[in-house]
């Protein structure tokens, strides 16, 4: 009757063991059929990724939660600046980056996957500017994200036309940058200029000068290796862009 006592309450604790082991998940595993991912974002760079009244949203937040839809992702966002946003998914504190342009010297160390949009980097100046072309930057400060291809293009500027280039890691403090008087331009990419402008109006502080300084691919990036991750989000946004998701999120936001 003991030998039967003692079999019963090592069965129920090995029960209740098996249990509460089947019911943890990792960060990256499966909960009901559904992948738990990670993903770092910025919180000021309209109209891609920003916060309004508290939450996050954006262009690209809403395409990479109908990715998540269609391909049963449950997606958490993990605010961070720019500059770490390869060094967390090198360091697994991250699954994907967001907000990251494709280049070479990226895909040495992250896995990028299919492009979610085209923009191109502009020179914005206040109205009243008396810069008018590239040639113009002469002895002027240029201002630009930090950690990212704005700093690159705002360095190579500086360095063709003898300016200086000055990072910043907060993207909305290049405007205040400029407005203030300590920088002349700033550098950024043409959909967050554009919605800047187009919200600001009449009152616009700031002017693009020129044409685009580059054509640029928007992507998002897996760590070097991922392949099912980076296949689950290819096939969502092949599966938005055929079904005109895609193009409803982009009308949204862009209105065109």
């Amino acid at each position: 009757m003991n030998r039967l006592v003692m079999l019963s309450g090592l069965l129920g604790v090995l029960f209740f063991f098996l249990v509460g082991c089947g019911s943890q998940t990792s960060g990256n595993g499966e909960n009901g059929g559904s992948t738990n991912v990670s993903i770092a974002a910025l919180n000021n760079y309209p109209p891609l990724i920003f916060k309004q009244n508290g939450q996050l949203t954006g262009f690209e937040y809403d395409i990479l939660q109908a990715i998540g839809k269609e391909e049963n992702i449950d997606t958490e966002f993990k605010e961070m600046k720019f500059d770490g946003f390869i060094p967390g998914i090198q360091s697994n504190q991250v699954d994907i980056a967001s907000s990251l342009l494709i280049r070479e010297e990226r895909k040495e160390v992250v896995d990028f996957s299919e492009v979610f949009l085209e923009s191109g980097l502009v020179l914005v100046v206040p109205v009243d500017s008396t810069i008018q072309s590239l040639e113009d930057l002469k002895g002027k400060r240029i201002v630009a994200t930090q950690g990212s291809t704005t700093l690159e293009k705002a360095k190579e500027l500086a360095g063709k036309y003898g300016g200086e280039a000055k990072p910043l890691k907060e993207t909305d403090a290049l405007y205040l940058d400029v407005e203030n008087g300590n920088s002349d331009a700033l550098i950024l990419n043409s959909p967050t200029v554009d919605y800047r402008l187009t919200l600001d109006g009449k009152d616009t502080k700031f002017k693009i000068v020129g044409e685009h300084l580059t054509v640029d691919e928007h992507a998002f990036a897996v760590k070097k290796g991922n392949i099912e991750l980076l296949g689950k989000i290819n096939s969502g946004l092949k599966t938005i862009k055929e079904n005109g998701e895609y193009e409803k999120i982009y009308i949204e936001w862009f209105g065109k």
